[in-house]
């Protein structure tokens, strides 16, 4: 027994021996999800730096060491910023909003360059048995991340601009419609998103180099469910007007310049951001609505694919109104104004009921504003020429009588044939005025869009987003017509 007994135990002891590492396999994955990624981040970057210059800082000391390696990163800082600077502004040298945009660039490149070369100093120079070591590395670090996302949104404003550049000129004011209204739109949508994901990265890189706040990531990704669900019933609106941006801009249904009408409301579309679109309307009051709004209402578009349009003025005239000779008066009317494009002006009858007739005038101009400023000429030269040459066609009312009900129930004096008597020629003509007969002179074109550097300025804000808009519209409805 003994001799059987006594062998088992060394077997088994030397079993156990034989793989010490065995029960301490889980560790590695524990290591793996306290692992810091700054130092991962920092190991990569400390590979790529220069064995001279690592050297040199470790072999001053801990604090010559830091001062050198500060200097030399303020030095190549200023260098770079410098030449990258010149270089970027002679490329584009007859753009002036990029050049602008590229001088803003250079703060954040030199802080970038300065506060990343010296976190690199304290760790070649500085030991880590000073205890200031690790909060002067940290606060290096947040520094550089802050940096590097001040520089990363530099950048991407420069790109907007170099975009922007081919349609504009020295300022936003000058943008061309007829060819960058759709881009203007879309370009600054996805800026916006941009500079809301180098936010939010940021933020995160920051908030991931506190130990606790690390620990804390096996929890949120399993509970990420929940609290996804609780974000959006919670940022329901906010969340649908973003998409909603996003839809707008990249469906096309409505861009920069458009001109519409909603809510009763008569503007055109000044900007539209991720949340909401502003529209100015004529009186230059300005309408902000959620971008969800005209994803899911019916508004008119009047420059969807062009920005010509028709207009009517109403007329109530009376039945013996002249009509050819008002046709007349209308084609040398639009004959002498630039407000019409000289495509459609008629006079039709549309009704000839209630005791009156009332006559439709129809017009077409290039624009909305055109369009206002002619309705409103025809509109005032008409009716100061039925005044003044046709008076008995000004609408009048017409009451009825009998004998007895005028004379208050006494006998019907004797016909003469005298009284009521009308010229057979002013029966068939109507009257004439009292004038020697010359026609009134037309109307002033001055009105809202017409008439003043002011008026025409407002005109043009009413004139949709341009022909290169509306040939790009009406391709893509020939390619699907879905």
């Amino acid at each position: 027994m003994t001799a059987t007994l006594v062998p088992a135990a060394p077997t088994a002891s030397a079993a156990t021996l034989e793989h010490p590492l065995a029960a301490q396999e889980p560790a590695p994955a524990e290591d793996a999800s306290t692992s810091d990624p700054t130092e991962e981040i920092t190991t990569e970057i400390e590979e790529r730096v220069p064995e001279g210059f690592a050297e040199m800082v470790a072999e001053a000391g801990p604090y010559m060491g830091l001062l050198l390696g500060a200097g030399v990163s303020a030095v190549f800082a200023v260098v770079l910023t410098l030449v990258t600077s010149t270089v970027l502004t002679q490329i584009f040298r007859r753009r002036p909003r990029v050049q602008r945009t590229i001088r803003r660039t250079r703060l954040p490149l030199f802080f970038l360059i300065l506060f990343g070369g010296s976190a690199l100093s304290v760790r070649f120079a500085v030991s880590s048995i000073y205890w200031w070591q690790g909060p002067l590395y940290v606060a290096l670090i947040i520094a550089t991340i802050v940096s590097l996302a001040w520089w990363a949104l530099r950048v991407v404003k420069i790109v907007e601009a170099v975009i922007l550049s081919r349609y504009t000129g020295e300022g936003d004011e000058a943008i061309d419609d007829r060819q960058g209204r759709r881009v203007k739109t879309q370009v600054t949508l996805i800026g916006r998103v941009l500079a809301a994901i180098i936010i939010t990265l940021a933020v995160a890189a920051v908030l991931l180099l506190n130990e606790s706040v690390r620990g804390l990531g096996a929890g949120v990704l399993a509970s990420a469910g929940v609290v996804s669900v609780v974000a959006g019933l919670a940022m329901q609106s906010t969340l649908s007007n973003v998409f909603a941006g996003i839809q707008l801009a990249f469906t096309d249904a409505i861009r920069v310049g458009d001109v519409i009408i909603i809510e009763g409301n008569y503007g055109h579309v000044e900007e539209i951001t991720l949340s909401n679109v502003v529209v100015k309307s004529w009186d230059l009051r300005r309408f902000v609505y959620p971008s969800a709004y005209f994803v899911a209402t019916p508004f008119e578009n009047w420059t969807r694919v062009g920005s010509e349009i028709l207009g009517t003025v109403e007329l109530d005239v009376d039945w013996r109104v002249p009509l050819d000779q008002l046709r007349g008066r209308l084609e040398r009317l639009l004959d002498s104004t630039d407000l019409w494009d000289g495509e459609l002006g008629i006079i039709e009858v549309v009704h000839a009921t209630g005791g009156y007739v009332q006559a439709w005038v129809t017009l077409s101009a290039r624009n909305a504003g055109d369009i206002w400023g002619l309705r409103c000429l025809v509109r005032e030269d008409l009716v100061n020429y039925l005044r003044a040459e046709h008076p008995y066609a000004v609408m009048t009312h017409r009451m009825m009588l009998s004998n007895e009900e005028a004379l208050g129930g006494q006998p019907a004096p004797v016909a003469t044939g005298q009284f009521g008597a009308v010229d057979p020629a002013e029966a068939a003509t109507g009257p004439t005025s009292s004038g020697e007969g010359e026609e009134p002179e037309f109307a002033s074109p001055e009105g809202l869009f017409t008439g003043s550097i002011a008026a025409v300025e407002r005109s043009r804000e009413f004139e949709g987003p341009g022909e290169e808009a509306y040939r790009e519209r009406r391709q893509r409805q020939d390619e699907d017509p879905e």
